[in-house]
Parts: C-alpha cells; sequence; structure tokens
C-alpha cells in the first residue's frame, strides 16, 4: 500500500537491513493499528525488529499524534537521552497545536533525528517551516494503519462482518470539537467550583446529545443505537464494534479508517483541527468514501 508515492516508505527501503526498535507509546486502541501497519511494512521491507533498543540502528515512533499529548513528547527526550547513537524517526504523524513546545524541541535537540513524516499537509508544512538541519529528511507520507489495507487479517475480518447496529464513537478530550467553558480563579475555589462543574457537566451533556440527534438524522435507519468510544476499550472489542456496525459516526481518526477498511458506511465529525478531513484528502479520497457532517 502506498509504496511508490509515500516518502516514509522510500526513507524505510533506503534502511533496508537494518535494526529498527519499534517505540511504544501512549495512546488507544486506535493506535494499535499505526503499530500493526508499521510492523507490516517493515516485514515487507526487509528491515529486522529487535526488542533490545541498544542494538537497535534506529528508534521508530510509530506515528499517531504526539505533539498535543506531553507524555508523548517526554517519550521523545527519553528516547534521545537514552539511545543517543541510534537515528530517531517519527513515522507518518500529525505535527499541529501550540500549546506543547514541540517546535521548540526539535530545532534545539542535539539527537540524532533521522527522519519526522507527517500525515496531512498541515503537518508537513509546519515541519518545512522548522527550518531544521538538512541531515533531517521531512516528508508527507501516510497514515501508517493503511497498509492493513489487503492484508490476511483485515480480509478475514471483512467476511465476517455483519450489519447489527448503528455505533455513534466520539471522543471527550481536549482533540474533540467540543469546547467546554473554563474557570477562572473565581470559579476554582469552593463553593463556586461545584457549581460550575456541574455547568460544566451540563454544557457537555447538552453538546453530546445534540451530537447524538444529528447521528440519527444522518443514519436514517430502524437499527439500534450503540453508543460507544470504542478505541478507548481493549483492541480487540474496538474491532468488533466496528465490524458488528451498518453505519459508523466518529471524530476518532483511526475509528473512520477501520470502518473504511472494513468497507462499512462511514460519517465523520469535526475535530479541533480538521484531522479526519485531512487525512481523508490526502490518503483515502481516491478509493474510498466517507460522509463529512457538519458540527451540530
Amino acid at each position: 500500500m502506498f509504496t511508490t508515492d509515500d516518502p516514509y516508505v522510500k526513507f524505510l527501503h533506503s534502511r533496508k537491513g537494518g535494526r529498527v526498535y519499534l517505540k511504544p507509546y501512549s495512546g488507544n486502541s486506535g493506535d494499535a493499528l499505526i503499530w500493526m501497519g508499521n510492523e507490516v511494512l517493515l516485514n515487507e521491507l526487509g528491515l529486522n525488529r529487535v526488542l533490545n533498543p541498544k542494538k537497535a540502528d534506529i528508534i521508530l515512533w510509530p506515528g499517531g499524534n504526539p505533539t498535543m499529548w506531553n507524555g508523548n513528547l517526554t517519550g521523545w527526550q527519553d528516547c534521545w537521552k537514552r539511545w543517543p547513537a541510534a537515528e530517531f524517526v517519527v513515522g507518518p504523524a500529525t505535527f499541529q497545536g501550540g500549546d506543547l513546545p514541540w517546535q521548540k524541541m526539535l530545532k534545539t535537540t542535539h539527537a540524532k533525528i533521522a527522519g519526522l513524516f507527517a500525515r496531512d499537509p498541515e503537518s508537513y508544512q509546519n515541519l518545512c517551516r522548522l527550518d531544521l538541519p538538512t541531515t533531517v529528511q521531512v516528508g508527507l507520507g501516510h497514515d501508517p494503519a493503511f497498509h492493513l489495507k489487503d492484508t490476511k487479517w483485515i480480509n478475514e475480518l471483512r467476511e465476517a462482518c455483519s450489519l447489527e447496529y448503528i455505533l455513534a464513537s466520539f471522543r471527550g478530550d481536549h482533540e474533540s470539537a467540543m469546547r467546554l467553558p473554563q474557570a477562572n480563579r473565581l470559579f476554582r475555589t469552593w463553593p463556586f467550583s461545584s457549581i460550575f462543574h456541574r455547568y460544566r457537566y451540563r454544557c457537555q451533556t447538552g453538546y453530546y446529545q445534540e451530537r447524538l440527534n444529528k447521528v440519527r438524522q444522518m443514519s436514517k435507519s430502524n437499527l439500534p443505537l450503540i453508543e460507544q468510544d470504542a478505541p478507548a476499550l481493549s483492541f480487540e472489542s474496538f474491532v468488533e464494534f466496528v465490524q458488528r456496525a451498518s453505519q459508523v459516526h466518529t471524530d476518532r481518526l483511526h475509528c473512520m479508517i477501520l470502518s473504511v477498511l472494513l468497507g462499512k458506511d462511514v460519517y465523520a465529525y469535526p475535530t479541533a483541527y480538521g484531522k479526519l478531513e485531512a487525512v481523508y484528502k490526502h490518503s483515502i479520497n481516491s478509493w474510498a468514501k466517507v460522509h463529512f457532517v457538519n458540527q451540530p
């Protein structure tokens, strides 16, 4: 998948025969698809997986959305400190958000960064603007989960798919398009904090109900509606929830990707920064259909 035009694939191919440590990071079950896609790719390109990072030529951060999660940036720094002799590579990922100092980290580090790959055009432009040393290859690739397309695993899942319900799978963290009120200094103190939390909860509940109403409006089906943030479950449960759905309504990128790979009817909803739309336009729109729903 994407072997002819993906700079990430070309980069890894140039390291054929090298030893790669695939670095775990905190995430949800959707990130497991990224991991699996990298495993497929490394095997196809003839790179050697090692479980001891001290023996690795490359420390490979699989991808994901590291620049909006402080724990992942801390993970980068830990890699740079513990294994300074190895090349550090970030697979196709999102490089957006201005709340965390990822730009400064990449510009000032003395780590042996060999490659940084974006999975959407805006992230790619953000990397290019950093004006990193020429020793750092920057490229626009495709999310590694797409390398699962047409694998035996995906094909067997497709054969076992059913059409039992409408799945509504939405996130509730800071990547969501939902914008909840923030407490000022007064509302952080008791008893005002208690009042504020109740108000914030009502706002959250109201927003979520609006979104579910949108799902019911768009689904036009008599099938039951199941509300479940599936990627927050175990990986096997995540896969089964999607596998059994007739339609999938989601603002989770890898819920959208898995649904597309399984041939589901997919409705994508906005996030805080257009992640699903960007990946769809860059990687999916030539071979699959996703319905994009306006924010309620």
